[in-house]
Order: C-alpha cells, then sequence, then structure tokens
C-alpha cells in the first residue's frame, strides 16, 4: 500500500527544511560549527553552574507548570509587562508555528520582506496559506510604500529586525509606519536584538496589531534548551493559546529562564563581548581583497564573493578544513554571500586564515 495517498495533497509538495549542512554525517577533525548563529561567547561553566542549579531544584517526576507560568512570570517581571501579554513556547519556532496556526488557512495572505528568515514561508505553507512578497530595497532596507500597498491581502505582516540574512536592523520609524498604516498583525522577529540598537517591545502597549518575537536561543546561549516566547496585545495571546497545549516547555527549560533573567548583568556583559568581537572581525574581513562585507547589527556577518570563486564552492572548502558556514548565494538579491557567525576570538582568526588562503 503506498501511504502517498493518504497524505494530505498539499503536504507532499513542501519541501522539509534541511540543515545537513550544519550536521553533516560524516566525521569532520576539530570541527567549528559558525552557520546556525549560536553563541560560543557564553561561557560554558556559567551556564553549567546555573544548569546545576536548576536540576538540583525540580523534579522530573512532575509535570510543568501548565502555559509555562514559571518562565512567564519571570518574563513579565523581567520586561515589567502583565503576564497575559505573554506566550512561551518550545522554542521560537514553536511560537511561530502556533502564531501562524492562528490566523492562517486555506488561502490566507502572509506578507513575507525577503531575503528573511525561511521559516515564516515554512508555516504559511503548512496551513495552506499564501505568501506576498514584498523584496527589500537594493541597501536591504524596507520598501515601505510597497509593504503598506500589498499589506492589504495579509492577515500577517513578518518583519524580521535585525534581519537575517542580512544582518541589518531596519529604521524604527519606517516599522512603525508599517504598524500604523496596516490594517494586518504586523510581527517584528526581534531574534537578534541583543546585538541591535533598539527593541519594538515597549510598543506592544502602544500598538494592538503588534506581536514582538524573542528568543533565548542566540544571545543567551541557550539553543539546545529551546525557548522562544512572544509579547503582544493579551486578546491576541489568549487567542494565541488555543493552539498551545498545556505541557508545551519543560520544568528544567522554565527555571532556566528564570536563572537567566536573574543573571541579566552576566550575559549583558557577554552581548557586548559579541559585539566588540562582530566589529573585529568586520574590520578584518574588509581587509581581505575579492569580498565585499555588508553591516551587520547582528551575531553574524553577510559577505559577498566578488574575485570570480563561488560562494558554494568556498563554503565547501572551508568544511574541508573542519570550519561550517552558511552558503546563501542561491536567494534572491544575495547571490555570491556567505554568512559567518561571530564566534570565539580563536575560531574567528581560524576562519580568517582559511579564507585569505582559498581566495588568494
Amino acid at each position: 500500500m503506498s501511504y502517498t495517498k493518504h497524505v494530505r495533497k498539499d503536504l507532499l509538495e513542501i519541501s522539509s527544511y534541511r540543515l545537513d549542512t550544519d550536521f553533516p554525517s560524516e566525521a569532520i577533525p576539530n570541527l567549528v560549527r559558525m552557520s546556525l548563529n549560536e553563541n560560543p561567547l557564553i561561557e560554558k561553566p556559567k551556564l553549567t553552574q546555573i544548569l546545576k542549579k536548576v536540576v538540583a531544584k525540580v523534579d522530573p517526576r512532575d509535570y510543568p507548570e501548565p502555559h509555562a507560568r514559571i518562565a512567564v512570570d519571570a518574563i513579565s517581571k523581567f520586561h515589567k509587562i502583565d503576564p497575559l501579554k505573554v506566550l512561551v513556547g518550545n522554542g521560537l519556532d514553536d511560537v511561530l508555528d502556533r502564531l501562524v496556526r492562528t490566523f492562517v488557512d486555506k488561502d490566507s495572505g502572509v506578507l513575507v520582506t525577503e531575503p528573511t528568515f525561511f521559516m515564516y514561508t515554512y508555516y504559511t505553507q503548512l496551513c495552506q496559506g499564501k505568501k506576498i512578497e514584498v523584496m527589500l530595497n537594493a541597501d536591504f532596507s524596507l520598501d515601505i510604500e510597497a509593504l503598506i500597498r500589498t499589506s492589504s491581502d495579509a492577515k500577517l505582516v513578518f518583519i524580521c529586525s535585525p534581519n537575517s540574512p542580512t544582518g541589518n536592523q531596519f529604521k524604527k520609524d519606517d516599522i512603525i509606519q508599517i504598524i500604523e498604516k496596516c490594517n494586518s498583525i504586523v510581527v517584528i522577529d526581534e531574534t537578534y536584538v541583543d546585538f541591535a540598537k533598539y527593541s519594538m517591545l515597549e510598543l506592544t502597549n502602544t500598538y494592538d496589531n503588534l506581536i514582538v518575537l524573542r528568543t533565548f536561543s542566540k544571545a543567551y546561549g541557550l539553543a539546545g534548551i529551546r525557548i522562544g516566547y512572544l509579547i503582544g496585545d493579551s486578546g491576541l495571546v489568549d487567542t494565541i493559546k488555543k493552539t498551545v497545549h498545556p505541557f508545551n516547555v519543560g520544568t528544567i527549560a522554565q527555571h532556566l529562564v528564570v536563572e537567566a533573567l536573574k543573571n541579566h548583568s552576566y550575559f549583558k556583559k557577554r552581548f557586548k563581548a559579541v559585539i566588540k568581537e562582530r566589529n573585529w572581525l568586520i574590520a578584518e574581513l574588509k581587509n581581505i581583497d575579492g569580498i565585499i562585507v555588508f553591516p551587520s547589527d547582528t551575531n553574524f556577518i553577510l559577505f559577498k564573493i566578488t574575485n570570480g570563486q563561488s560562494s558554494s564552492q568556498i563554503q565547501n572548502d572551508l568544511k574541508q578544513k573542519g570550519l561550517l558556514i552558511k552558503d546563501r548565494g542561491k536567494i534572491p538579491m544575495l547571490e555570491n554571500c556567505l554568512r559567518v557567525t561571530v564566534g570565539t576570538r580563536a575560531s574567528n582568526k581560524r576562519f580568517l586564515r582559511e579564507l585569505r588562503r582559498i581566495l588568494s
């Protein structure tokens, strides 16, 4: 019997999200992953200390607090907002999934600025929604007029700021214009905001059509724990909760949120360390012939190969030397571009040394 006749027809046409290049099946000596924007500048002994404290506190035989109440309370106190405005999920992907599920059904419009994070499109496809694409300007800024004009057909408008994979944070006034002039729900993904200039979070008290997304995976170095959250109008949040099962976030993860926010002064120093290292790496890359380096408000750097070599070949050559970075060259507007995560100084020097060798 062929199982495919029982599967939703639209699902058969959707490609799985693959991470083969980030998690190679073959053994690579001295592997350093600089492709997923993790944060190796958070010191593992500090995280181990926090984790030991949490594990000693919890009883794994007990179910977790429903709807991640422990984490919700900690986040609401940290941001000084009503806990009814907060929804916590098992990673930001889980939050995105619930958000799109709530508002998108067959042929619902979802506006996405491109190039940007692929998962907005992926979850739209899963709900049989219709992606509406507005390209960024040549300088990677928002095309305000096109966004506002096109948003009339969209239930959701996704803006990643700072944007992945371009790395830039959009102008605050531009985003406010979109929020005020769109009749859609505007979702601002602030995954990388701890490395940037400003946040839109406080404006969730002003605009009831604004949702802000955050995660502990990047800046806080807790990618393996899977904690993401959204903040928005309490009515919107209450509606989204209908798609969330009660035990969606484990006890250890919830208590790690509490401890991470208690230790925010430590983490803030490490955010600044990433920014300092990023600026150093940008300066070093600019001294290499054959590439163009783009500005960054994140913990990664986008650069373009201009010496005739292909981004895919350079990615592969670096992989052979144990360095994994992301090839973005097949994405519209990013021809021959690569993205590298800001690592430790030792990893960054190793990356620069191998890149210079390949380009020379």
